[in-house]
C-alpha cells in the first residue's frame, strides 16, 4: 500500500512553486483535492494536469449540477485554473485511510 496523504505531503512548503509541486503530486497520485478560489468559489475534484502557471482540474460529480443541467451532465467540463487564482492556504487533499483533509501547504 502507498503512502498516506499526510506522509506524501510531509515536506510542505509555501509559495507558488510549492503549490505547483503539491498539485503535480496530487495529479500523479490521483488524490481528491479541494480549495477555494480567490473569488470565494469552492473546488472539489482532482488535478489532472499541471503547468508552471496553471492546473487542469476535473470537478467531482454533483447531483446539484446534474439537476441544474437537466441531468445532461454530472460535473462541469475540465478547466484550466491559474495558480494565482487559488487561495494557497485552502488547498487540501483527502486522506482516505485517515478519513480527513490534509493541508498541502504550510500557512
Amino acid at each position: 500500500m502507498g503512502l498516506t496523504v499526510a506522509a506524501a505531503y510531509d515536506d510542505r512548503m509555501v509559495g507558488t512553486e510549492a503549490l505547483r509541486q503539491a498539485l503535480e503530486r496530487c495529479a500523479e497520485r490521483v488524490d481528491k483535492i479541494g480549495f477555494t478560489f480567490q473569488d470565494g468559489r469552492e473546488f472539489l475534484g482532482w488535478a489532472t494536469g499541471v503547468t508552471a502557471t496553471a492546473v487542469l482540474v476535473s470537478w467531482a460529480p454533483s447531483p446539484l449540477y446534474a439537476q441544474a443541467t437537466g441531468g445532461a451532465a454530472w460535473e462541469p467540463e475540465e478547466q484550466w485554473v491559474s495558480l494565482a487564482d487559488i487561495t494557497q492556504d485552502s488547498v487540501a487533499a483527502y486522506d482516505e485511510s485517515d478519513r480527513r483533509w490534509v493541508p498541502l501547504l504550510r500557512a
